[in-house]
């Protein structure tokens, strides 16, 4: 099958073969599908997983929280009342920043799909293959454009996984982790963020939060 840049008004998801081999070879030396099985399982194992030592400690490892120890307490006390209240994506946003006085639209993604795996993550190799930005820090309403760039983000996805190179990818996932039970929303975040390239690839320690919203390096 060949793999085309998927295109639409304000969409696109460029990905070869080569690109989507190569991300595999990647995912399997790295592990990532088992660490982030393995949250997920910490998810669905216990009603407060999130004041666990092991899960936080789990979580801040795969998504690379480089926060001090009050903004992580507030983050997981937010996930426990999500966990309770199942808010959309607007509303994590906004209690986030209520809590930490910061929009952090990666962090309010990665929360709510702990909780909901079907939603994508927000981070800045997502961002780029889509060609998407976040809005500025000193826009007005920031928070709105925040939402509209997720949205977009969702939509996205959903569009591309319909396509026969969604279905392609998916299919090349499962017979390469046949025992890893994730979403297929999940498959193609895993596959893009292994799509990164040159010197930051090579140095996951050194991921550093981007200033827009925290859609830096995983």
């Amino acid at each position: 099958m060949k793999y085309n840049q998927h295109t639409r008004p304000g969409m696109k998801i460029g990905l070869t073969p080569e690109q989507l081999a190569h991300a595999l070879d990647k995912l399997e030396a790295s592990h990532d599908v088992e660490s982030y099985s393995g949250i997920q399982c910490e998810v669905k194992g216990s009603n407060d997983f999130y004041d666990e030592p092991d899960f936080r400690r789990h979580f801040n490892r795969f998504y690379r929280v480089r926060r001090a120890e009050s903004w992580r307490d507030a983050f997981y006390s937010l996930m426990g009342r999500a966990l309770r209240e199942r808010p959309g994506f607007p509303a994590v946003l906004a209690l986030l920043h209520e809590a930490t006085g910061r929009y952090e639209a990666s962090f309010a993604s990665k929360l709510v799909a702990t909780l909901d795996p079907s939603k994508p993550v927000i981070d800045s190799i997502v961002l780029r293959n889509l060609g998407l930005h976040l809005p500025a820090t000193n826009v007005a309403d920031r928070a709105e454009r925040i939402c509209k760039v997720y949205d977009r983000v969702v939509e996205c996805f959903s569009d591309f996984l319909r396509t026969d190179d969604g279905a392609s990818l998916v299919s090349k996932f499962r017979r390469r982790f046949p025992d890893a039970n994730i979403t297929k929303v999940k498959m193609l975040d895993l596959v893009l963020w292994q799509t990164r390239s040159g010197k930051r690839a090579g140095s996951r320690a050194k991921r550093r939060q981007g200033k827009n919203g925290g859609a830096g390096w995983r």
